[in-house]
């Protein structure tokens, strides 16, 4: 009978794994899901506290569907609000950086040229100055339909009209049952398995919430600070790199990095001081955010040393591009705990058999 529950538990193992491989395998299926949790996570301390709001002023229970219905009219009032405030501006500096952008890049390549040219003490090898002129030349030959396909690509969340619509209905249903979900899975091993699933399950949503959310406040900060920083160093573009900063943010590691060249290649077209000034910005912003941003709001939520990063960052971005690098840390973290579970799977057995006994 042991053996026939143990080989029972490897198959549904063995169908979970298949299942989340078809699942991922099938591209226009899980970004509306993807987009949904992230959502979910997002919304479900505003679900709560709505509840908590509503329970107090009434003195009844109220029905959860209510409390996700006003959270969601909180998250169109916050979206609408921001799209007044920031977006609207956002896109015509946007519009405004396209149209101009042949003629601010060509004003960098000149002034790079020139710095090459002039005596100084600085010697560049030819190897290095073969690496900047290939990279100078392929960000150029992108010139409008570059920074047009970077924002249609920041802001074309669902992607699809038909995916817009579903996004809403599946999250709905994930704040509503996603506890029910979970079980139902649950509930489909022995029961003395069920310990360990549900002790898993916890782990994995109290970290991937916890980043999330942690994630989006540490966005908010680094593109607000970004954006003001900008704003009073005069250099063009302000929101646009703001919001830069706020998508670089997700990407660990590299993603600050990235995001501030484009800073300092606009800085440099107005002044070359102007460009060292946000160069120094950008490390002041970087060690804020390294040593006091990213532990206060993110504590120890994701455990993971910097090599297992980056080589993660690498095999995401290989597979999935932008996209991958982007959810290279959850989905490392979430393998981390898989792995822990795993390898200390006999001590979960043991403890369900004194629990639940032998058989």
């Amino acid at each position: 009978m042991s053996m026939y529950k143990q080989s029972q538990f490897w198959l549904r193992i063995v169908l979970a794994v298949l299942a989340t491989i078809l699942f991922f395998s099938v591209h226009n299926v899980y970004w509306p899901v993807i987009v949904s949790l992230i959502i979910t996570f997002i919304l479900i301390p505003v679900r709560d506290l709505i509840q908590k709001g509503l329970v107090r002023l009434t003195r009844r229970n109220v029905p959860i569907d209510i409390s996700i219905l006003l959270s969601f009219l909180l998250l169109i009032v916050v979206l609408t609000a921001l799209t007044n405030i920031i977006l609207k501006p956002l896109v015509m500096q946007a519009n405004l950086l396209a149209v101009n952008f042949n003629s601010l890049w060509e004003k960098t390549v000149t002034i790079f040229t020139q710095l090459e040219n002039e005596q100084t003490q600085l010697y560049i090898p030819d190897q290095v100055k073969s690496v900047i002129n290939d990279a100078f030349t392929r960000i150029g030959n992108y010139g409008v339909e570059g920074v047009s396909n970077f924002l249609k690509s920041i802001f074309a969340i669902a992607g699809t009209v038909i995916q817009f619509f579903v996004v809403p209905i599946i999250t709905f249903y994930f704040m509503k049952d996603g506890g029910k979900m979970v079980r139902s899975f649950i509930c489909l091993y022995p029961v003395e398995y069920r310990l360990q699933l549900d002790v898993l399950f916890s782990e994995i949503q109290h970290v991937l919430s916890s980043y999330i959310r942690g994630q989006l406040t540490m966005s908010c900060i680094i593109a607000s600070l970004t954006f003001l920083g900008m704003w009073l160093m005069g250099v063009p573009y302000p929101l646009v790199i703001g919001l830069l900063a706020a998508v670089t943010e997700w990407i660990p590691i590299i993603g600050p990095i990235v995001g501030a060249v484009p800073a300092i290649l606009l800085g440099a077209t107005v002044d070359l001081a102007l460009a060292v000034k946000v160069l120094i910005f950008y490390i002041v912003i970087q060690q804020l955010d390294s040593h006091i941003i990213m532990p206060k709001v993110m504590g120890a939520v994701i455990s993971l040393h910097p090599v297992v990063i980056i080589i993660a960052l690498l095999i995401g971005g290989t597979l999935f591009g932008v996209a991958g690098m982007i959810l290279t840390v959850p989905v490392t973290a979430v393998l981390q705990i898989l792995c822990r579970h795993l390898w200390f799977y006999n001590t979960y057995k043991t403890k369900a058999m004194n629990t639940y006994g032998k058989n």
